[in-house]
């Protein structure tokens, strides 16, 4: 029996569920393991019953954005973070660490000289050389490299008095910090294909199913007439105007709308039609998805790889650059389409309400009606799922730590 310690960045609930998943997996299996989250996210843990965990400052905490920003990097913030995370691990002692999309965690680890893992998407290590949310010449494409790579490198420079406190290396790009001693990554290299490193291990998606639903009225689902859009924009927040405009769009191609809100506040402006549109706090896909013509959602992997498992196509209306490299992929393998793309994420989120809610809904319904028009689309959907149902996700992950 080993003993380990998981610690998710909490900028998402989703990292946080990868690491119950994970622990589930490894206490079947006999090991002793612990999970730190910041003080935030306890309420959400408790709300589910999952009440065994350790209390860690995060990076993330310093604006509470969904996504990295600069203010994450402060070097006082990232040693403070580090401390923190050392004295945990002297604490607990575990045999090994992993960590879920953690900037802090392979400081700390090498440190308190304990082996570290990571589990990231492909798209956000340093080994992806494309320019995320672009297809090769879309135009922004360069401009949007150069803001990534001024982000990347600041941030790396922006810790360099930390690192030299701290006794460690400088870093070139922030990005390195995402990767351990192996780098397990959730997503396939079918769907975002990279560069073979001998040090990266594809498992696939790491599932959780336990999401707080037991209040949900699934009755709502059997009023809805006609195909079912499922709408979903995770756990973080979403522009208020965009669910209306949305909403708008896909009534126009005759289709109703399951909206999971993922925890968030409704916005006012919804429309009201109980046989057109139906709003859940936390809908469970296993429930949906099998009722759902088409996903639209902000192109969250997780979402987007249990939509293709069941041979949905996804719609993405990204807030972020990782997110709208998703619809990229998307679109490479002929099973979903981005609503909103050419758009520079630079940092200002009112560019990307603006550019969205600038878009007609005829528009914008034309192009989903022409998508799922698209001769062939069954087929790739099903070669999609194939390729997926080849990785083991959480248990392939397990089995990987076992042999450390």
């Amino acid at each position: 029996m080993s003993r380990y310690l998981l610690t998710p960045c909490n900028n998402t609930l989703s990292h946080i569920a990868k690491s119950l998943a994970l622990r589930h997996a490894l206490e079947a299996r006999g090991h002793e393991v612990f999970l730190a989250v910041s003080a935030r996210r306890t309420a959400f843990l408790d709300r589910i019953g999952e009440g065994r965990y350790v209390i860690l400052p995060d990076i993330q905490e310093a604006d509470a954005a969904p996504l990295p920003g600069f203010s994450w990097f402060r070097p006082e913030r990232f040693e403070a973070c580090v401390h923190a995370e050392v004295e945990l691990l002297r604490t607990l002692r575990p045999d090994a660490v992993l960590g879920v999309f953690r900037f802090t965690g392979p400081v700390s680890a090498a440190l308190a000289g304990v082996p570290y893992d990571s589990l990231i998407c492909g798209a956000m290590t340093p080994a992806c050389a494309e320019v995320l949310g672009f297809a090769k010449n879309e135009p922004g494409e360069q401009e949007q490299a150069r803001a990534l790579s001024f982000f990347r490198e600041t941030c790396a420079q922006r810790l360099r008095p930390a690192l030299t406190r701290l006794g460690l290396p400088a870093i070139e790009d922030i990005w390195q910090l995402l990767e351990g001693k192996r780098t397990f990554l959730w997503d396939t290299p079918e769907f975002q294909p990279l560069p073979e490193q001998p040090t990266y291990c594809h498992v696939g998606q790491v599932l959780w199913h336990n999401w707080p639903h037991h209040d949900v009225d699934l009755q709502k689902l059997d009023t809805l007439r006609g195909p079912i859009a499922y709408v979903a924009f995770g756990t973080g927040s979403v522009p208020a105007g965009w669910l209306p405009h949305l909403v708008e769009a896909l009534w126009h191609i005759g289709c109703s709308v399951a909206l999971g809100l993922g925890g968030q506040q409704a916005p006012d402006e919804l429309p009201v039609d109980p046989a057109r549109l139906a709003v859940f706090d936390f809908l469970p896909v296993e429930q949906v998805l099998p009722r759902a013509a088409l996903v639209v959602c902000h192109g969250g992997q997780g979402l987007i790889f249990e939509a293709l498992r069941q041979h949905t196509p996804v719609f993405v209306l990204p807030m972020q650059p990782e997110q709208a490299q998703n619809g990229v992929c998307l679109e490479r393998i002929g099973c979903g389409h981005r609503l909103l793309r050419g758009v520079v994420f630079g940092g200002h989120a009112t560019d990307i309400d603006a550019a969205f809610l600038a878009r007609p809904t005829q528009q914008l319904a034309d192009e989903i009606a022409a998508f799922l028009a698209n001769g062939g689309l069954a087929e790739r959907l099903d070669s999609a799922a194939r390729h997926l149902s080849r990785y083991r996700g959480a248990e392939q992950l397990v089995s990987q730590l076992e042999k450390s």
